[in-house]
């Protein structure tokens, strides 16, 4: 089945990488989120971050050589399979009006999201705290984008995409500030700063806040889409692997919050981030998907990508040399996405829309094919 192949090739990619010829760039070092990968365009015409791995990581992941051929545009994965590079934007060599490089101030992920994390730090690197995956603070410290991104610098560099005609949505996450709010006042003024000049979906990601009313401020301020990422189901793990993240919230506020985000946004654009790979119970990760899903949440389970400068730049994630298990994992969340009519692709802002670190997508097409094929 076509769709099979593809929920394979995407877990694959996801879990083993691959491996790029000596002197190619593998990608962005630091920063929030998944790291140390390229954007690529599969052959069903969507979008993957691939993380790329070299050396004794290559072998250690079994990553598949990826390799350029004389069109700069086409690539070759495992001497078999064409993918298309997802070029560089055009608005990467402009700069603010205040002198500063666009790319330093949001990038695009995938193939149509522009992303930019406004605060590129974290209370809990300062109290040794931070969540071991983290690499928020590295790419700031390397010099390759600035602390705080003003909302009228990611505003301009919107505009400038939208002109370019190379995105479709906008997210925009902040490392946790020590201020009551968290970071999200910053958020806020960010959206509005957008609002003023484009309709363009925005989704926003922040831990979830204790008065839920900041939830309103965040829609009101035109908002399209909300992310409060819980990172696991295991609370034993979640306390190992976000220390301060577990001491702020448990999984009961995470719960309260999804609930209160969907009085003010549409089912499936309320959504957390939940990572394979940490050496969780994969029933116990179904069985909160399934919760999820079932209200209306978009439970988004990604593959954990352990980077250099993390805690976890050493940490053997339990799927390596299992992607049978993995891709059998998928199916199962495909299942319970379909079940509850959660399709990512339907969405219109935020990292499922995205899909570039997820084979969530995949996994719903493959549910939705087996359903109509049965």
């Amino acid at each position: 089945m076509k769709a099979e192949k593809e929920l394979q090739l995407k877990v694959r990619l996801l879990t083993e990488g691959a491996s790029l010829p000596e002197g190619i760039s593998q990608g962005r070092k630091g920063g929030a989120g998944p790291v140390g990968g390229r954007y690529f365009q599969l052959p069903n015409g969507r979008s993957c971050g691939i993380p790329i791995r070299t050396g004794d990581m290559a072998k250690r992941y079994n990553s598949a050589p990826l390799e350029p051929t004389d069109n700069p545009e086409i690539w070759i994965y495992d001497n078999s399979i064409e993918f298309k590079l997802i070029p560089k934007p055009k608005f990467y060599e402009l700069k603010t009006s205040d002198g500063i490089e666009y790319e330093k101030i949001a990038l695009l992920h995938g193939s149509r999201t522009l992303a930019t994390t406004v605060f590129q730090s974290c209370k809990y690197w300062s109290f040794g705290t931070e969540c071991k995956f983290c690499t928020i603070p590295h790419s700031y410290t390397a010099g390759n984008t600035v602390l705080q991104k003003t909302p009228e610098q990611i505003a301009e560099v919107v505009l400038a995409a939208e002109r370019e005609g190379v995105i479709d949505d906008v997210l925009l996450t902040t490392g946790t500030t020590e201020s009551p709010d968290m970071g999200i006042e910053n958020l806020v003024r960010t959206i509005e700063a957008i609002r003023e000049s484009s309709k363009i979906p925005i989704g926003v990601q922040f831990e979830p806040p204790f008065d839920k009313s900041t939830i309103r401020l965040v829609a009101d301020a035109g908002a399209n889409a909300v992310g409060m990422h819980i990172e696991s189901a295991d609370e034993t793990i979640r306390e190992e692997i976000c220390p301060g993240k577990h001491e702020h919230g448990s999984l009961d506020l995470y719960k309260r919050s999804w609930q209160n985000a969907l009085d003010f946004f549409e089912k499936g654009s309320v959504s957390t981030y939940i990572m394979h790979g940490l050496g969780e119970d994969h029933s116990q990760t179904l069985s909160l998907v399934d919760e999820l899903a079932e209200v209306g949440v978009m439970p988004i389970v990604a593959p954990v990508r352990p980077s250099g400068g993390s805690q976890l730049a050493d940490y053997n994630p339990t799927y390596i040399h299992d992607l049978d298990g993995s891709v059998d994992l998928y199916k199962s969340i495909g299942k319970i996405l379909y079940k509850h009519g959660l399709n990512p692709e339907k969405t219109v802002a935020g990292c499922h829309s995205c899909g570039g670190c997820t084979p969530i997508q995949e996994a719903y097409d493959w549910a939705e094919q087996m359903s109509k094929s049965g």
